[in-house]
């Protein structure tokens, strides 16, 4: 652990607050990148995806874990970890001083950097270094996230049956307001961002002028706030609290290292998990890793937080 600069480290890699606005992409990135998004959601077809994709993630690349951290900084969403050990191990950490809301669109933002990037720089000594894609790739990753979480099919779908007498772009002073009322209708739908679904919008051509509703985005958003018949999603998506991910010191990571430790037997931990209620796809997992891959593990938390707590 030494040798490394955790402080320096961190720096590369955290994830700084998202630019939704990709309109420098070009059409064939973009193409790209919806091509991919359908291919990893197939299996949701229109459906909304939400807080179902942290456990999404984890079906399609088993190998990523989750860490949830309280960052002091504001600016940090999160980060893409990829361990010194050359093993396919990586880890999406989520600032958890951040709404859920956010976290959702986070973990997607850094799954599309395993996917694209990590390969490319896998045999790098520590992870790729994110300085140098910055600009290009984290508009991808952002259209990536975008695209999953509302894909242009159901956009469309949404569009028609919100607004089945508008035209592709809104040309009106009432537009506005009912654009704006829709994107409030997709955000707790398909809890995604608020501005974010603005962009959705821009980029599949529904609105004009996004700068204008960009500019009315805190008030907006306010009235996201007031609408009684959202208070319970609202209270939920811009809590801070995320019960889908299993953060450090979980019940599962508990009895991980019981079992690894000796101090309970695999028929203890399978009679437990099962009285618990819990998911026993996880606890087969960890009960059927052997002691050195657990041993490795150890040594890679122990470099994560070392970096995390540098930057903390």
């Amino acid at each position: 652990m030494s040798s490394i600069d955790s402080k320096e480290l961190f720096e590369q890699y955290y994830q700084s607050e998202y630019d939704f606005n990709t309109a420098s992409l070009s059409q064939d990135e973009i193409a790209e990148i919806k091509e991919l998004a359908r291919e990893k959601r197939v299996d949701y077809a229109l459906a909304p995806m939400g807080t179902n994709v942290f456990n999404w993630i984890r079906k399609q690349s088993p190998d990523i874990r989750f860490e949830l951290v309280p960052f002091d900084s504001e600016k940090i969403d999160g980060m893409l970890y990829i361990p010194t050990t050359g093993k396919e191990r990586a880890y999406i950490v989520l600032n958890v001083n951040k709404s859920l809301i956010n976290q959702i669109f986070t973990s997607v933002h850094e799954y599309y950097h395993y996917l694209k990037d990590y390969q490319n720089f896998k045999d790098k000594p520590y992870i790729c270094d994110f300085s140098m894609l910055k600009d290009v790739n984290e508009k991808k990753a952002s259209r990536f996230a975008a695209e999953v979480l509302l894909p242009e099919d159901a956009l469309l779908h949404e569009v028609r049956s919100y607004l089945p007498q508008k035209k592709r772009r809104d040309t009106k002073e009432k537009d506005f307001v009912q654009y704006a009322a829709l994107a409030l209708f997709l955000t707790m739908k398909y809890q995604m961002p608020l501005k974010a679904v603005i962009y959705r919008l821009a980029e599949e051509g529904y609105i004009g002028k996004v700068n204008k509703y960009i500019e009315n985005y805190e008030f907006i958003k306010k009235i996201l706030q007031e609408i009684k018949i959202y208070d319970k999603y609202v209270a939920e998506l811009y809590s801070k609290e995320n019960i889908y991910v299993f953060p450090c010191g979980s019940i599962y990571q508990n009895m991980e290292k019981a079992f690894f430790t000796g101090n309970a037997t695999r028929e203890d931990i399978l009679e437990d998990a099962k009285k618990l209620d819990l998911d026993m796809n996880l606890v087969n997992d960890f009960l059927a890793t052997d002691n050195v891959a657990e041993t490795e593990d150890t040594e890679e938390d122990d470099e994560l937080f070392a970096i995390i707590n540098a930057r903390r």
